[in-house]
């Protein structure tokens, strides 16, 4: 485990390194066809195995789902949206991912106290975090879903944000190739 670690420490510097170039043409993307079940099913295991405190369901409606990705990338981000989830919601967290006709769908979602309508247009923005009391007692940089949105649609889809005061959803919409 403390090898594995490491290994995506050092990758989360070449990440931070890279983040300077996501809005350029210079990051390329090292593509390669992945079951993204068995990718996020990991990641899953791995956040519920950290965090035990929290309950993270996954639920699809295909297996397998094979994508053209960058592992890597895809990983981190999916990742970085798993993590606030445990680190801002609540008790509960849904990954869920649905194979829709020429698209796949992958949500995360939280039972937490949401995100504030004036605040959500500018959560993708580079270093930017939420004011909120107490929140910022997590650690963060605020380049976690500015990275995520960067990277979705360096693989040519979409991340959104839909929250109330009860829950927070991030949609990703990646197309079939």
């Amino acid at each position: 485990m403390s090898s594995v670690q490491l290994k995506k420490l050092h990758q989360m510097v070449e990440k931070l390194l890279e983040t300077a170039t996501l809005d350029s043409e210079q990051l390329i993307l090292k593509k390669e066809t992945i079951n993204i079940i068995e990718t996020i099913k990991k990641l899953v295991a791995k956040h519920q195995f950290l965090h035990s405190e929290k309950q993270i369901k996954f639920s699809y409606n295909l297996q397998p789902i094979y994508l053209q990705v960058d592992l890597f990338h895809f990983e981190n981000a999916i990742s970085n949206l798993i993590d606030n989830a445990v680190k801002y919601g609540g008790k509960n967290i849904k990954i869920n991912i649905n194979s829709i006709l020429n698209t796949t769908q992958i949500s995360v979602a939280d039972d937490g106290f949401g995100i504030d309508k004036n605040q959500q247009e500018k959560i993708f923005d580079k270093f930017y975090r939420v004011p909120k009391g107490n929140t910022h007692n997590v650690k963060g940089f605020g380049i976690g879903l500015y990275y995520s949105k960067k990277i979705i649609e360096k693989h040519d889809g979409t991340l959104t944000l839909s929250s109330t005061k009860n829950s927070t959803i991030f949609k990703i919409i990646l197309p079939n190739e």
